[in-house]
């Protein structure tokens, strides 16, 4: 009875969380001229990415001490990407369209892509070593840099589009900090409410990464994004799914790997990072299309989730048990 009343303290720690951030976020954006794209490509998708972050960071320090945790890290961050792609990316589609710029979706999407595919070939030997950690941070912070250095060119961060008092500045940038932090904790609570749930079903490390992990640290984001939605943003919606994504691959998964080598399981090598190689590529065919994705475009991506995982758990059985 406490893991499913502690699961729901977490959602709705998650709801108040996220809400606070967006306030918070949206009002330093209007007053520094920033783009609310960047917000969420940025400060929004390392805030969402702490609960990863944190999984990385305890799971290596577990392995230090002899516990083996390289299934439930990886398959988090393999699992995250599936999840916000496809699942949580539609459950925000469902409720209006979602809208991206041309050069931003160039842009994201080509680094999206690569970073998955840098991510498959350093998986592919079954091992993730520390020097490949490291380059996974070299790259994020290369990646961020640029992110920054295009916000200037744009002209956009000099152009104030709201007057505030230092007061409001303040207050505003509390906001965003507190609901971070309170989406991080409420996370946590979640994620380890979940294990518990999952260790009941016996199943293998992989698949409690991939599957019950992975959403569970996706709900940050899925909170943010549903919440600037409604306050209407989307593109600081959609700038926190995409950005989230780059920065669990390359920075959530470097933090750890650069404390530990990671064993990568056969199941997450041969099915899961391949999966979410072909959703990313869907996801972005279908923005390329109008720059926008519709309800019905939404619901095909859920249709696409529920079908990966009937075929995880039903179809590749002897990845259930076992290999890793």
């Amino acid at each position: 009875m406490v893991a499913p009343l502690l699961i729901v303290f977490g959602l709705l720690g998650l709801w108040f969380g996220s809400d606070m951030f967006v306030r918070g976020a949206r009002k330093i954006a209007r007053f520094f001229g920033i783009s609310e794209m960047f917000i969420g490509l940025t400060i929004a998708s390392i805030g969402t990415s702490i609960p990863e972050i944190a999984v990385s960071v305890s799971g290596a320090l577990d392995i230090l001490k002899g516990i083996p945790t390289s299934g439930i890290v990886i398959g988090d961050k393999v699992g995250s990407v599936i999840n916000q792609i496809s699942l949580i990316l539609g459950i925000v589609g469902l409720f209006a369209i979602l809208y991206v710029k041309k050069r931003e979706l160039k842009r994201e999407g080509i680094m999206l892509v690569s970073s998955l595919l840098l991510f498959f070939i350093f998986s592919y030997d079954g091992i993730l070593t520390q020097l490949e950690g490291l380059v996974m941070l070299i790259i994020y912070f290369i990646y961020f840099s640029l992110l920054i250095s295009d916000e200037i060119k744009a002209k956009k961060i000099k152009e104030r589009k709201e007057s505030a008092t230092r007061k409001e500045i303040l207050l505003n940038i509390s906001l965003v900090i507190i609901g971070l932090v309170l989406v991080g904790f409420s996370a946590n609570i979640t994620i380890e409410s979940g294990i518990a749930l999952a260790k009941m079903w016996g199943v293998s490390q992989a698949v409690i990464g991939v599957i019950v992990i992975g959403f569970g640290t996706g709900l940050a984001e899925l909170s943010v994004s549903l919440t600037s939605l409604f306050r209407g943003s989307s593109e600081l919606a959609v700038g926190n799914l995409i950005g989230s994504n780059i920065t669990d691959i390359l920075f959530s998964t470097g933090v750890g790997v650069i404390i530990t080598n990671f064993a990568v399981s056969e199941s997450i090598i041969k099915i899961d990072i391949p999966v979410a190689i072909i959703f990313t590529l869907v996801v972005l065919a279908m923005f390329r299309k109008g720059l926008s994705l519709k309800r019905k475009e939404a619901i095909t991506l859920l249709g696409m989730y529920l079908t990966y995982i009937f075929i995880r758990l039903f179809v590749f059985k002897e990845f259930l048990w076992n290999n890793g």
